[in-house]
């Protein structure tokens, strides 16, 4: 992307929005530090100091007093508007980059950089700059995407001009980024195996429970539950509730602090809880274990009601009382896996964290749903499409086991036959032969509802009549491709496509194949027009 001539075309802003908002009297200002609310990273204060003095000063203290604003506003909603971690990225990712870049357009005029200088060129300037760092494109993507988060709030404040945001700068982007792999089968078993060894020796002893040990523990809990990273390191004391219809189980309830995240909409007056899972007896004999065995390093600190608090026994930290953060926990998961060895499919030392065994988890739900992507992203707390788009991986037998199960009538075989067929019911697909008892049915009493797994159901049957309904899902299918991403698509539904195209298609005369494909397509069944509403009701 060339550079264009640097010229400020932006209208300006008034001085009432703008300069009676910022003390502009005396930059910098005598304090250059914002401070962040308490948090499970070891990140507390973000210095701008360094920026002040490069010529832009107007622009620094306008950035820095909106991560001030930030802050405060995350501290009284306890996280809930901005998370310190996203306000430190902001900072780290987004301003290291556009700062110094101000500085140098400063340093091109020739005088101080206003704020009305912020304007459509100065950003398209800086696009252009992170295009030129080198790198996969999603680093600079990112780096965008926080320094324009912060340029925003400034805009909604009156401090600088809205209207400069070009349209997707960055185009296919996510294509270059390649993201954590899930663990593959024996990479997962060698980990559970050394999980299970350090808890046996844990469990034994009787001991405050130490940074490491922590760390085994939330592994442990992360590798059955498949919690996101934060809320995992969040986790209060309470955070077991019984379970309401089983005695042997439990609720494990878990908080993720934007509200906007949460995907268990039956829980209203909980809109912050981010997961509900059922948590297995292990899993709750480790966190009363945690419990109870750190009990007094936990009412003695500052963080009584935190799951993961420890005393520290480092050289210059010795006795005090901390809790669990993501620096001390990826030492702790460096010594957890150097204790055992662990290793990859290449024989390299095996790279592990909390992400790397949610994705797993959630491959494993996938797979033991019977490849439900639905389900799947339910049970994950979070919608298909990123269910898709960043856990799901194409399992190595996906495409043995996508073959059709069921059967097909043709007319011909009905009308020669002398064996009468077994009674059916209709499903949105096709027919079933029995929905309460059926191969893939919950045998619980209630009708499956498994419709996207019909196909590889025994109690599936399809006759002419049914087409209709067979291509409705087809083309429904097929338009789903562009909204998830060709190889999401293809690692979810395309088995599906083949099959009606290979296996049901070609056994029945082709222009009745032709008229309710075309008949599909122009008109498709009620239960397959939406595919929102399919994922509401899934």
């Amino acid at each position: 992307m060339a550079k264009k001539p640097l010229r400020s075309s932006a209208s300006r802003p008034s001085k009432a929005a703008n300069d009676d908002t910022l003390d502009l009297t005396t930059l910098p200002p005598a304090q250059t530090v914002v401070r962040l609310p308490e948090n499970a990273s070891a990140f507390r204060n973000l210095d701008f100091g360094r920026f002040y003095g490069t010529g832009c000063d107007v622009v620094v203290y306008a950035c820095q007093r909106t991560l001030e604003r930030m802050a405060e506003g995350s501290a009284k909603s306890a996280g809930k508007t901005l998370s310190p971690a996203t306000i430190r990225y902001y900072f780290g990712s987004g301003l290291a980059a556009f700062l110094p870049h101000c500085a140098t357009m400063a340093a091109a005029l020739g005088r101080e950089l206003r704020l009305d200088d912020i304007d459509r060129d100065l950003i398209d300037h800086f696009i252009a700059e992170l295009r030129q760092s080198g790198g996969t494109l999603s680093t600079p993507k990112n780096r965008y995407a926080a320094a324009k988060s912060v340029l925003v709030a400034m805009g909604q404040s009156g401090w600088i001009t809205q209207d400069i945001f070009p349209r997707n700068p960055f185009p296919n982007s996510n294509r270059s980024k390649k993201g954590q792999a899930a663990l593959s089968e024996p990479e997962r078993k060698a980990v559970l195996r050394a999980l299970k060894a350090d808890m046996r020796d844990i469990i034994k002893g009787s001991d405050p429970l130490t940074s490491e040990e922590l760390s085994v523990c939330l592994l442990a809990i992360a590798a059955r539950t498949g919690l996101n990273p934060t809320p995992a390191l969040e986790l209060l004391t309470d955070c077991l509730q019984p379970h309401p219809l089983k005695a042997d189980r439990y609720v494990l309830v878990s908080y993720k602090r934007r509200g906007n995240a949460t995907r268990i909409q039956s829980l209203r007056r909980s809109a912050d809880i981010e997961a509900m899972v059922t948590a297995l007896p292990d899993v709750a004999r480790v966190i009363d274990l945690i419990r109870d065995r750190n009990a007094e390093p936990r009412q003695s600190s500052q963080h009584p009601s935190s799951l993961f608090v420890y005393e520290s026994r480092g050289l210059n930290t010795a006795g005090a009382k901390s809790r669990l953060s993501n620096n001390v926990l990826s030492h702790g998961i460096t010594a957890f896996c150097k204790r055992h060895d662990l290793r990859d499919a290449d024989g390299k030392p095996l790279r592990l964290n909390l992400m790397r065994l949610r994705k797993t988890f959630e491959n494993r739900l996938f797979s033991l749903s019977g490849q439900d992507p639905f389900l799947t992203a339910k049970l994950g707390g979070h919608t298909p499409k990123v269910s898709n788009d960043h856990y799901l991986e194409a399992p190595e037998t996906a495409e043995r086991d996508w073959h059709l199960m069921g059967e097909i009538r043709t007319e011909q075989l009905l009308s020669h036959g002398k064996v009468a067929p077994l009674p059916t019911q209709n499903t949105p697909v096709a027919q079933c032969r029995d929905t309460l008892t059926g191969e893939l049915a919950p045998q619980n009493g209630e009708h499956c509802q498994r419709f996207l797994a019909c196909l590889r159901c025994k109690s599936f049957v399809v006759t002419g009549d049914d087409l209709y309904r067979v291509f409705s899902l087809y083309w429904m299918l097929v338009g789903m491709r562009q909204r998830m991403g060709a190889s999401a698509w293809k690692r979810v539904y395309g088995h599906i496509i083949r099959i009606i195209d290979r296996e049901i298609a070609p056994q029945f005369d082709a222009e009745l194949v032709t008229i309710q494909r075309q008949r599909a397509k122009a008109d498709p069944h009620p239960f397959w027009r939406d595919p929102d509403l399919l994922e509401g009701a899934a």
